[in-house]
């Protein structure tokens, strides 16, 4: 009987002293974190009040933009249309651009739906495209007559 205990024993001190090492170089290894998440709220880069007058002529008639943002909210308005505000939102940035994502609560004719804005910001203007394409790269600039 002491024999079998005794190998037993021996059997468990062995695997012991294998597992210890890898374990050592387990915890050892860098925990890297990857910054491609989302994140809460909106960039700093984009905040602010961003406006385009549209285009008048005999060809295309597309009406003002407006595009605001804050730490906790951004929105987006268009001539004729009910504004859309999004509380609450998450971004991610990604190859110089801004991805915006959030739910924008019923408003008027708006019936509430999750969006997703793609924002590309090149020297002062921003470029604003959404996942519906309502907004087709519609180039917004620094609004600094409102406020």
């Amino acid at each position: 009987m002491l024999q079998n205990g005794g190998s037993e024993m021996k059997i468990k001190r062995f695997m012991f002293a294998l597992v210890l090492p890898l374990l050592g170089v387990g915890l050892a290894m860098p925990v890297t974190a990857h910054a491609s998440g989302w994140k809460r709220g909106t960039p700093k880069a984009v905040r602010g009040s961003w406006f385009n007058k549209g285009v008048h002529n005999k060809k295309k008639n597309i009406g003002w933009t407006a595009f605001g943002a804050d730490k906790h909210s951004f929105g987006v308005g268009h001539m004729g249309m009910p504004s859309v505000t999004v509380y609450h939102p998450f971004y991610k940035y990604a190859h110089h651009t801004y991805f915006l994502k959030g739910y924008a609560p019923k408003n008027g004719l708006w019936l509430g739906s999750n969006l997703l804005f793609k924002v590309v910001k090149k020297g002062k203007h921003l470029h604003l495209v959404s996942n519906k394409g309502t907004y087709e790269n519609v180039t917004l600039y620094r609004d600094k007559v409102r406020r």
